[in-house]
């Protein structure tokens, strides 16, 4: 799948003061964002990020084949164990759940 990682650039401010939970004294603006927006494909390749200070607008092109052919490259699907991780991900639902820890001896 494509993954488009969209991010603002500046500081946005509030009229209102409001505190992070942190400990820290009220304040008024949100943060820096930092830009660098892109999209990444499937392969793993990503397009250029766009500018980390001012706005900007991407547009690219997307090649959805290139899904099917990661796909048939891995082969996650051919090898996937669903009636394992079905059963796995049912246990650990169960209000009773308790994880298996297996301790490092050497700690």
């Amino acid at each position: 799948y494509f993954t488009c990682a969209i991010n603002r650039v500046g500081t946005e401010s509030f009229p209102n003061a409001f505190t992070s939970g942190d400990g820290k004294a009220a304040h008024r603006d949100f943060g820096h964002f930092y830009g660098s927006s892109y999209v990444a494909a499937p392969d793993a390749s990503r397009t250029p990020c766009l500018a980390r200070d001012q706005d900007g607008l991407m547009i690219t092109q997307l090649d959805l084949n290139l899904c099917q052919q990661v796909k048939d490259k891995w082969a996650f699907q051919m090898t996937a164990r669903y009636d394992m991780y079905r059963d796995l991900l049912t246990r650990y639902c169960e209000p009773n759940f308790e994880p298996q820890i297996i301790k490092d001896p050497s700690l």
